[in-house]
């Protein structure tokens, strides 16, 4: 707070020192609005940057001087002389730039500001703006290990007018050169380091009347800014007048924060006869880098009068409009919005309507992961240019990079498979796309018909899985992670260099299949069960026995997906086979998940076969789930050399479309399965969801059993299809994510065991008495409400507990108490709980319930009660021996006291006793016995008392009570 304050008080100071050196100097006064900006300097050195701020001026204002920027290393705030840039459309505002070159000192973060003294008079949401200074303060980070960094640009202007009941909209129109990522977020309007102006509030302050309904007559009235888009809405203003408002456009780079410029606007409410105009923009999209992008707008001016006076007769309009792009002017010459061309086009009454042409052919240069946001701008030329008002719409458009083409993949040859040189050979033709980095490979196995539109790469949704890069100058790939007996299909695509980044399209596939002497074809699943699971096994005959030889095999069994080591697998046949079929027996196709591979040996007999290949390995499907409230998800896969979604098979010579058939039963009301749907995998997956019908929904009281019954294709005329497998079964319930409804709660105070008015005290009954601290309890009782949109399968109950105010469950934190529900006790009962030895009963109390599932209902009415404390002294005490009325202790039993402070006066105010509870162990009794603190007893007569009390309190602010009085001591003590 120290440095905060140094740095207003160096910029104040400096500011002062310029009136009195240089008298001849005007200061800007009057500020609208402004933001600043940083880039780095053309063919400067990593740390040279050119500052700009841009500041608004009310032209009714003094004209500007010079402006002070603080770069936030420490050095010397700059002096800088101010340029004009001309005015806006109306004439109303001036735009002034500040601009400065800098040498950073070090790599680090930086808080660069701008001060000015004065902002303009007449801001409705800050306190007497005209004195008040306007002070913006953007951060940037220098790191090379990120790259280099210039800050986003702003093109679209800071000052706009918006109408009473009419949707306000502005966009920044932020750009950023290096293609990092931004996002928006809103801030309070600041005049000096980290300091707010006087009483700022929102546009939507609930304590102000600006905002009420929006555009649509809705309520509530909202003003926000969208952290994607950068769009400030504000629907709807209800109030004339000035506002300003402040962001942050934040820029991201590999997911760090690397800068953040800061715009303070000013947005200029009027109540005209007026509407603004309507933009009917296209969708977003994307365009391949060199190919043309072609679009219409079209934006139309409103003749019919808002709804907060829809009964209006006067004329509205419609007037004359102009269409733009916001982001182009003769100032802005800023690539790629200098290469877009707009050319609108008018007709309708009195030109009302506009349709622009947009054109935009994208280089290579332009491409980026980041859309270009394309703001389009409809302002009305109505008869008083102070009515003007306007319309922005954004379009967002990505720029891919063009596929790579020539991608051709070959298989090793039958010389090199003998050899043991199993690969796949890819060539394509080389990427001459400027700025790409390097091509990643992808593969699966067998053929996929993938036609991308706007999707850059291999979304994992295709089935292709990533197997290496290269960089972007290479132009060749061996595959060295294949297995003979499958179709491998592959398609490459480029990637863009950092910051920028983006990728291009995917390629056309090209497919090369590896032969094998033979196949496994079947991995059925008979069975499913714990530790009696069965699986079907086929294989096909090899193609390439030796003459006069006869083949046998051995089949080996491993767990898991995934291939492993020859030596881990598991032999499940003592002698070599002669049939290509086999059932493997006692398994637990519940849980665990098998694969397989095939020994092919041969020999005149099985005594004498010899092992002369394998198989690759393939897995039985697996399928899984994922379960919502009101549906069940199944997801299948497997590890197998043949493809799980062919687009067709041949069956009985006839070519089919594949579909995968789902099968379910239901526990209670099936015994056994039924086909229940089918589902296209070629388009839609290996997955499918499950919502029942319109007349029969899924229910959360019943298990689901399903099977799924795959079909595949080696896609290669030599291996008969189709390949039917089915995966084991498994059983789902819905997920219960409904919690119960929350209870309704009582409260009772309890002292001693017996109810309590803590606000009245009741006569003791004899002259002894017990004041324990710990004699208090509070009783909490409550009843579970039921409802239809509530689960009533309550298990446990959540006690919580604030010594303070608490309206929601982040008062309260973590719940102090944990209660079971009573085991065959029906959820109608009242259940108790009782807060015990307590030394205080002020307080927040809240209940929820929890359902077996683990979700806890919201909670109960919030109970909160303060305490009424209670601590009274005599009036008069007799220290005189006689056992009665022997000392000075508070009448009756205290409630809700945590400390004393007491201190007596005689009547000269001289202090003779002081009593501090805290040094004798917290006792608030006092228990004076008339003799002064230095022993010697006092005279009867009449004393003073004052002193400090410290109570149990609910809200911490009431817990210190001042207390005084006075009192008679009858007598001196007699005894002595």
């Amino acid at each position: 707070m120290r440095l905060q304050t140094y740095k207003l008080f160096s910029a104040l100071l400096t500011l002062l020192l310029l009136t009195i050196l240089v008298p001849d100097v005007v200061y800007a006064t009057h500020i609208r609005a402004g933001d600043l900006t940083m880039r780095r300097k053309p063919n400067g050195g990593d740390r040279e940057y050119i500052i700009t701020a841009i500041l608004y001026r009310d032209v009714t204002g003094v004209n500007a001087g010079d402006g002070l920027i603080d770069f936030g290393d420490g050095s010397d705030n700059a002096i800088v002389k101010p340029q004009s840039l001309g005015y806006t459309e109306d004439g109303e505002t001036e735009i002034i730039q500040y601009q400065v070159e800098h040498t950073f000192p070090s790599d680090g973060n930086y808080k660069v500001s701008y001060f000015e003294r004065n902002r303009n008079p007449g801001v409705r949401n800050m306190e007497i703006s005209s004195e008040t200074p306007f002070y913006i303060q953007s951060e940037f980070m220098i790191n090379p290990a990120l790259g280099l960094n210039s800050s986003p640009v702003l093109l679209i202007p800071p000052v706009i007018k918006g109408a009473i009941g009419q949707k306000f909209i502005h966009n920044a129109g932020a750009y950023d050169i290096d293609g990092d990522s931004l996002s928006y977020r809103l801030t309070v309007c600041l005049q000096g380091t980290d300091t707010p102006v006087q009483n700022y509030r929102f546009p939507d302050d609930p304590n102000e009347d600006w905002s009420k309904v929006t555009e649509q007559c809705e309520t509530p009235a909202v003003f926000y800014i969208d952290e994607s888009t950068g769009d400030l809405t504000w629907d709807a203003p209800f109030v004339a007048g000035e506002y300003n408002v402040a962001f942050f456009v934040e820029e991201w780079r590999d997911g760090i924060r690397i800068g953040a410029v800061n715009r303070d606007m000013q947005v200029i409410i009027i109540d005209p006869l007026n509407l603004r105009p309507i933009i009917e923009g296209p969708a977003d999209t994307c365009v391949i880098a060199g190919d043309p992008l072609l679009k219409e707008i079209f934006a139309y001016d409103q003749d019919n009068a808002p709804c907060y006076n829809s009964d209006s007769t006067l004329d509205w309009g419609p007037h004359p409009i102009k269409l733009e792009i916001s982001q182009q002017s003769d100032e802005i010459a800023i690539p790629p919005y200098a290469d877009m061309i707009f050319t609108p086009t008018y007709s309708g009454v009195n030109n009302s309507e506009a349709r622009g042409d947009f054109s935009w052919t994208p280089q290579c240069a332009d491409i980026r992961q980041e859309p270009y946001k394309i703001t389009f701008e409809a302002k009305d030329f109505p008869d008083k240019s102070n009515t003007q008002l306007g319309t922005l719409q954004n379009w967002n458009v990505r720029v891919l990079g063009p596929a790579p083409t020539g991608l051709v993949a070959e298989p090793a040859s039958s010389t090199d498979l003998s050899n043991g040189n199993t690969f796949v050979s890819l060539t394509w033709d080389p990427y001459t796309c400027d700025g790409a980095d390097e091509i990643h490979i992808y593969r699966k196995k067998g053929s996929f018909d993938f036609n991308p539109v706007c999707e850059t790469g291999l979304p994992s949704w295709t089935g292709y899985e990533y197997v290496n890069s290269v960089d972007v100058s290479e132009s060749s790939f061996r595959d060295f992670t294949v297995d003979q007996g499958a179709n491998y299909c592959y398609r490459i695509y480029a990637t863009f260099r950092s910051p920028q980044g983006g990728e291009s399209i995917a390629s056309e596939e090209d497919c090369a299949f590896i032969p094998d002497s033979q196949y496994i074809v079947q991995v059925d699943v008979e069975s499913t069960e714990e530790e009696s699971g069965q699986i079907n096994l086929k294989w096909t005959v090899p193609m390439d026995v030796t003459p006069g030889r006869t083949p046998y095999y051995n089949v080996y069994r491993g767990e898991g997906m995934e291939k492993i080591e020859f030596d881990q697998y598991t032999k499940i046949n003592t002698d070599p086979l002669t049939d290509t079929t086999l059932v493997d027996n006692l398994l637990n196709t519940v849980e665990t998940e098998y694969h397989y591979r095939i020994e092919f040996l041969e020999g005149t007999s099985s005594d004498n076969a010899a092992p002369r290949d394998t198989t690759t390995l393939a897995s039985y499907v697996r399928l899984s789930s994922d379960a919502g409230l009101d549906f069940i998800t199944l997801n299948w896969t497997g590890n197998v050399p043949w493809n799980l979604t062919p687009d067709t098979v041949i069956v009985n010579t006839d070519t089919s479309a594949v579909y995968h058939k789902v099968y379910r039963k239901i526990e209670g009301d099936e015994t056994s399965f039924s086909l229940y749907d089918s589902v296209f995998t070629h388009s839609n997956g290996l997955s499918y969801t499950d919502r029942g019908t319109a007349d029969l929904p899924l229910d959360d009281r019943k298990l689901y059993t399903y099977y799924i019954e795959t079909i595949g294709s080696f896609e290669h005329p030599s291996i008969a299809e189709p390949l039917i497998n089915r995966t084991q079964e498994l059983t789902v319930e819905l997920l219960d994510t409904i919690p119960p409804c929350p209870p309704i709660l009582s409260l009772a105070n309890l002292e001693e065991g017996f109810p309590m008015d803590s606000c009245v005290v009741e006569p003791e009954t004899d002259g002894e008495r017990s004041c324990q601290k710990d004699r208090f309890e509070v009783e909490l009782t409550w009843l579970n409400e039921q409802g239809s949109n509530c689960d009533d399968d309550i298990v446990s109950y959540n006690i919580y507990y604030s010594r303070r105010t608490a309206v929601s469950k982040n008062d309260f934190g973590a719940p102090v108490a944990t209660m079971d529900h009573p085991e065959g006790r029906p959820l109608t009962i009242q259940l108790l709980y009782e807060f015990l030895n307590r030394e205080y009963v002020e307080g927040s109390y809240a209940v929820t319930a929890v359902d077996d599932s683990g979700n806890e209902s919201d909670l109960s009415n919030i109970i909160i009660q303060d305490n009424c404390h209670y601590y009274e002294l005599p009036n008069a005490f007799s220290p005189n021996g006689d056992g009665i009325n022997e000392t000075f202790i508070p009448m009756r039993c205290p409630r809700f006291v945590k400390s004393i402070n007491f201190t007596v006066f005689n009547r000269w105010g001289v202090a003779i006793f002081s009593y501090n509870s805290d040094e004798h162990d917290g006792d608030i009794e006092i228990n004076w016995n008339g003799k002064t603190d230095s022993g010697n007893d006092v005279e009867p007569g009449n004393y003073y008392y004052r002193g400090e009390m410290m109570i149990y309190r609910l809200e911490e602010s009431d817990e210190k009570q001042e207390i005084k009085g006075s009192f008679v001591i009858l007598k001196g003590n007699e005894s002595q």
